[in-house]
């Protein structure tokens, strides 16, 4: 399937063409998952750590801001548990649904690392909240870099230079994703996941996939009641 001759969209703003090709591809979360690793289990994350999931909940509803819903919690614990992964690395933190995901399949079998680089919201005072719904217990294996991407990923290269997988949801612009991905692909190893959030937004994920030859899982899932897509390649 070729991607690179559709059109080329400009930064920040919405893409049809993306759009169509994420209503055309998407599937479930779990049928995604099972695309990647068809003989594994999948299980909601709030059946296995309810009790961590729902003290991340009261927290989060005590703040008086609101950076969005809880994003794919089960679909990137299902895959860092099936991955077996050691070395994350989450671009984009917000609340840290994401980041608590991971670092549960982490504790839970007690290896590896989570490194994520975040650049608050612009104009937003509330920044010593970000990854507010991490709870002390997991912070232990989590590293948060409080820069922009192309000032915080190099930190990363250098401290985790084998990635097993990247969870993007940073810069959604289309010079932003073809900035990062490259550079995330090169330091991802064999069978890693480059997982990336918004690819709806326009058409650089897609061109990305068709560069580095990498057939696209799309996800359609919901966030507070709002339709996204979510993208996955595999590095083969």
């Amino acid at each position: 399937m070729s991607f690179s001759k559709r059109t080329t969209h400009p930064t920040l703003q919405k893409s049809v063409e993306a759009e169509e090709l994420c209503e055309e591809l998407a599937v479930s979360e779990k049928d995604g998952f099972h695309k990647i690793f068809p003989d594994q289990d999948y299980t909601e994350i709030s059946q296995i750590h309810s009790t961590t999931v729902r003290e991340a909940v009261e927290t989060i509803r005590s703040k008086d801001f609101n950076w969005g819903g809880q994003g794919n919690m089960s679909l990137n614990y299902n895959l860092a548990e099936a991955a077996k992964a050691r070395n994350i690395l989450e671009t984009g933190v917000a609340y840290g649904w994401s980041s608590m995901s991971f670092l549960l399949s982490l504790e839970n079998r007690n290896v590896g690392r989570l490194v994520s680089v975040d650049m608050p919201f612009f104009g937003v005072e509330d920044e010593t909240e970000v990854g507010c719904a991490v709870p002390e217990k997991l912070k232990s294996r989590w590293s948060l870099i409080s820069l922009p991407d192309k000032d915080g990923l190099p930190k990363v290269f250098k401290q985790m230079p084998s990635i097993d997988i990247c969870h993007y949801d940073s810069d959604k612009s289309y010079d932003g994703k073809k900035w990062a991905f490259p550079k995330i692909w090169k330091h991802l190893k064999k069978d890693g996941l480059l997982i990336s959030d918004d690819i709806s937004d326009n058409m650089a994920f897609f061109e990305f996939a068709e560069s580095v030859s990498s057939r696209p899982i799309v996800i359609k899932t919901f966030d507070t009641q709002v339709e996204k897509f979510v993208g996955i390649l595999k590095k083969s």
